[in-house]
């Protein structure tokens, strides 16, 4: 069977998978993402002054010359507002918490998010149908209305494989995340309790942001991470998902991964990522291997452009349905911008071999899978987001109908009539 076969076949799985999905918990970061197209911002590109535009500039370019996208922190204090009046900005919603949010419930999947920053463009960025804690229930985000002053912006510089910039004809597509503070993390109070609540009934919960905790109290926000968590595990047993992303420090990196080691079940990260983590020349099976034994892991999960590899406790056939499912919806949304629940991988999709791995290693079960990669991607945001959302579907149904999650005597479900929007 191809990978065009294997693809399609999962597409075909798809509504299986979502009416059988269970609750997933999004948090803990979200923003407003600011995004233009880095061969568009001629104004910044070509700018003299101030020598801040100048320096920064020449640093967005060389990345993306070299294929480098990922996050970063700039200490501009200006830079903000001079971008905003310098170049035209697209505003979206932002955040691995929103991301998945908004995949799953554009499925029809159930998902509760994490937002204490209820701004005016927080709250216009978000899709009106997304479920956040308001007094005791879930409750559409169309009958919210703004309670916070809007904060600040992260800002995204997207470049295209082969398009030119700079003279130079670029190989790779990505995006460059620049945030110019430390937000810190979504510090809900309601969704706190709402998720506590509801966490017997829930298939998977999200952590993500502790790279925007920064130069911040770090220390607090792991310990307020570890209080949630053990009121999560004491209602049941679910996949606690921490999806890594960049960080400015390896320290900062390394203390959440010291922090939260024992109390989340699932890694996800990039391939730079793991890269960062593991000595050079290790195999891709023992780095992996070694991450999972020394963090306490039941899944640690590797994205890269082109392939998806997990190394599990769990049963390794649903492992690979959850990275078929996430590297599927990743690529559609790729392929076409928007999020989709699509037929199969896109005609444009190039299939690679994925990395040669053993069957098991120590008790654990390796599985990897070729992913549909689209060269010249419509979009670059939030795909790795997409991914993991697509896993956790999986990871997380349950073999009972689809009740709406929150639909319990004690935690009603207000919603609102809406369309859909991208």
């Amino acid at each position: 069977m191809s990978w065009n076969d294997d693809y399609r076949h999962a597409a075909s799985r798809l509504d299986d998978h979502i009416a059988h999905a269970r609750l997933t918990l999004c948090g803990l970061s979200a923003c407003v993402d600011a995004m233009v197209s880095l061969h568009d911002a001629q104004a910044l590109l070509e700018a003299t002054a101030p020598a801040e535009a100048v320096e920064f500039a020449g640093m967005l370019v060389a990345r993306a010359k070299a294929g480098i996208g990922g996050e970063i922190r700039v200490d501009w204090p200006g830079g903000p507002d001079w971008l905003d009046n310098t170049l035209a900005f697209r505003h979206l919603p932002g955040g691995t918490g929103p991301h998945a949010a908004r995949i799953l419930t554009r499925l029809g999947a159930p998902a509760l998010l994490a937002l204490a920053t209820r701004s005016p463009e927080q709250m216009a960025a978000l899709d009106p149908g997304l479920h956040l804690a308001h007094e005791g229930q879930a409750v559409e985000i169309a009958q919210l209305r703004p309670t916070q002053p809007n904060a600040n912006k992260i800002y995204i510089f997207e470049f295209s494989a082969g398009r030119a910039l700079d003279g130079a004809l670029l190989k790779r597509s990505s995006r460059i995340i620049v945030r110019f503070d430390d937000p810190g993390l979504e510090d809900d109070s309601e969704y706190n309790a709402l998720s506590a609540r509801l966490a017997r009934n829930a298939g998977a919960g999200v952590l993500s942001g502790y790279n925007c905790v920064g130069r911040g109290d770090l220390e607090g926000a792991l310990a307020r991470t570890r209080r949630l968590v053990g009121e999560w595990r004491r209602q049941g047993t679910f996949v606690i998902h921490l999806e890594l992303a960049g960080y400015e420090c390896d320290a900062y990196r390394d203390a959440v991964l010291e922090g939260l080691s024992g109390h989340i079940t699932s890694l996800g990260l990039s391939l730079s990522e793991y890269e960062a983590l593991v000595p050079p020349d290790t195999s891709l099976a023992t780095g992996m291997f070694d991450l999972a034994v020394r963090l306490h892991l039941q899944r640690i999960c590797v994205h890269a452009d082109n392939w998806a590899a997990s190394l599990t406790t769990g049963d390794a056939t649903q492992e690979r349905e959850a990275l078929l499912a996430g590297c599927l919806l990743a690529s559609s949304r790729a392929a076409t911008g928007q999020v989709s629940k699509p037929e199969g991988a896109s005609a444009e999709a190039i299939f690679e071999p994925p990395p040669e791995l053993p069957a098991s290693l120590g008790g654990r079960s390796f599985v990897a899978v070729s992913a549909p990669y689209v060269a010249r991607p419509a979009t670059t945001l939030g795909l790795g987001d997409t991914f993991m959302a697509g896993c956790l579907l999986v990871l997380g149904q349950d073999d009972r109908p689809r009740l709406a999650a929150w639909q319990r005597p004690d935690a009603a479900i207000t919603a609102a009539t809406h369309e859909s929007v991208e």
